[in-house]
């Protein structure tokens, strides 16, 4: 399965596991919320809940149901997941909900009784004009012509915004907390759309100040430092979208270039400090997107910004998480021995990081379908060439699963030198180095002990790096 570098879908689930079951003993059966389900045609059978940054995990019975029993102190957004299908639900505490589907027309067909269960059929309504609004196609957010985007973009909107006017008129204030923060979740959502569809154009120079206008527009008029806004799923991938838009924004009037994963993190996370300045938000986006850089850069890469959290944080339960995770990439810290891999070449000859004793190795991990891999080819070129005599090895691992894609990307960008298959993300490379995302460089010494394991690109400094090292 692919992996990509920027998530900027709308749905992207940002809860830890809660392995306590669900309605546990303890609990006090006064202040249960209770949700009953029946899912039918379900071809998973598991169901998932997530809340208040926890999630709970269920098994539909022999009859296609379940019934979760959950104590929470106050109103309470909750994710249902079920296979590729998902539900929005909203409960008060003490709620008593049920609800039916058909898990081969799951928006269609779902339905809400009980308590809450105006509000749920709501966001039902809301859910099912996402599933059907083409988002991720060239219709809309793919669209070439930015008028067919923006037009697509306006509709959605508006539909979302007249079914919530309507909800709003018929409740008559029985949900003025939700409809409040409804308002802000429905911005975000239209903020990241914008966000996502003009990301790619400000990497091209396309710059468009009416779609700048419209994002700092929402922006003004959304709470982003509300602590319930980050119960929302759609939070973290806005966050994500907004703090590289004004990255990106800092980095091009200051015509500055980043040039290491440490500098970006320590840039992104100086961002992150302008946007957000209430504790619990900013303790809450500097956790999600500590674990992000982590997972993709190393934990390396925030060694600096951690230092920044544990003063930022009185949460001795996360110190404790990261501290663990910290101790982890501690192989990959400098004079660690590399795992000795092993891979085949185009030809079958199988290579293997010991017979490179002697020299210095610097690995591109990457693959054909990776757009920002295949713009380092050219730099990495030019290395090739200028280490051309020089005690050092540069090698390609490709982590393409399908094998003719790699065969046909190594003839069409002519790429020479040593070129391997890993075939896929499941292999001793990538595990012993915990790669998450590419393009990611590796530097290692002759004895193969790690110099960088997430080295600088060939389009920034690793040529002085390389230079530098001794008996190059």
């Amino acid at each position: 399965m692919k992996k990509v570098l920027i998530l900027a879908t709308i749905i992207i689930l940002i809860y830890s596991c809660n392995n306590k079951p669900s309605g546990t003993e303890d609990s006090d059966s006064k202040n249960l919320t209770i949700i009953n389900g029946k899912i039918e045609n379900a071809r998973d059978k598991q169901v998932i809940l997530m809340y208040n940054l926890t999630s709970d995990t269920l098994q539909l019975n022999d009859k296609s149901e379940f019934s979760a029993k959950i104590v929470i102190g106050s109103a309470t957004h909750i994710v249902l997941v079920n296979g590729i299908n998902h539900a929005r639900i909203y409960v008060n505490p003490r709620t008593n909900l049920s609800f039916t589907v058909n898990a081969e027309d799951f928006f269609k067909t779902i339905s809400y009784k009980g308590d809450d269960e105006s509000v749920n059929n709501y966001l039902a309504l809301q859910t099912k004009v996402v599933a059907e609004a083409g988002i991720n196609s060239v219709n809309f957010l793919y669209a070439s012509d930015m008028e067919v985007f923006e037009n697509a973009l306006q509709n959605f909107n508006n539909t979302l915004q007249k079914n919530l006017e309507a909800f709003e008129n018929k409740s008559k204030n029985k949900y003025a907390d939700f409809i409040s923060l409804e308002k802000e979740r429905l911005r975000i959502t239209i903020a990241t759309l914008l966000l996502s569809y003009y990301t790619p154009l400000i990497n091209t120079n396309q710059i468009n100040i009416q779609l700048e206008e419209q994002i700092d527009d929402l922006v003004a008029t959304t709470d982003l430092n509300n602590p319930k806004m980050i119960y929302l799923y759609e939070f973290k991938p806005f966050v994500q979208n907004y703090t590289a838009y004004k990255l990106n924004k800092e980095l091009k009037a200051d015509k500055k270039e980043i040039k290491s994963a440490n500098e970006y993190a320590g840039l992104y996370f100086e961002v992150l400090k302008e946007i957000f300045v209430e504790p619990v938000v900013l303790e809450e986006v500097y956790y999600t997107f500590l674990k992000d850089f982590i997972s993709y850069y190393g934990a390396e890469s925030v060694s600096e910004v951690y230092a920044d959290y544990k003063d930022i944080t009185t949460n001795k339960q996360r110190l404790t998480e990261l501290d663990k995770i910290f101790a982890e990439y501690n192989q990959l810290a400098p004079g660690q021995a590399s795992v000795d891999w092993s891979f085949p070449d185009i030809n079958g000859k199988t290579y293997t990081l010991s017979q490179f004793r002697g020299k210095y190795v610097y690995i591109d991990v990457w693959a054909s379908w990776c757009g920002p891999c295949k713009k380092e080819l050219p730099f990495l070129k030019s290395l090739k060439e200028k280490f051309a005599n020089k005690s050092i090895e540069i090698i390609g691992i490709s982590l393409d699963e399908n094998r003719a894609d790699w065969e046909n990307a190594i003839k069409s960008e002519n790429l020479t030198g040593i070129q391997l298959h890993a075939g896929g993300w499941e292999n001793e490379l990538c595990e012993f180095f915990k790669i998450n995302g590419i393009p990611r460089f590796i530097l290692l010494d002759k004895q193969g002990k790690i110099i960088n394991s997430n080295a600088d690109r060939p389009s920034g400094d690793i040529e002085t790096v390389l230079n530098n090292l001794e008996g190059i």
